[in-house]
């Protein structure tokens, strides 16, 4: 009986094989796949990535027309 309870307490400290992945919706696999890619993306190419699009925002700002101020109204809206 208790050689039983020490071979189950063994067991338990066991190193899980990191190769065995749980079963997962279709949902949460492709929350997966998506968040591994933008992580491994993000971590090889970030920099690239900020200086890219903050150029693109330059350009579009430049491109932007000015803000116009609108006349004071004259009656109170309501």
């Amino acid at each position: 009986m208790l050689h039983a309870a020490l071979q189950e307490f063994a067991d338990m400290c066991d190193q899980p094989d990191p190769f065995v992945f749980p079963e997962l919706p279709d949902e949460a696999a492709a929350a997966l796949d998506q968040f591994l890619e933008d992580f491994y993306i993000q971590q090889r190419y970030g920099i690239q990535l900020y200086r890219y699009y903050r150029a693109l925002d330059e350009r579009a700002a430049r491109h932007r027309p000015a803000p116009t101020r609108l006349p004071p109204l004259q009656e109170p809206p309501f």
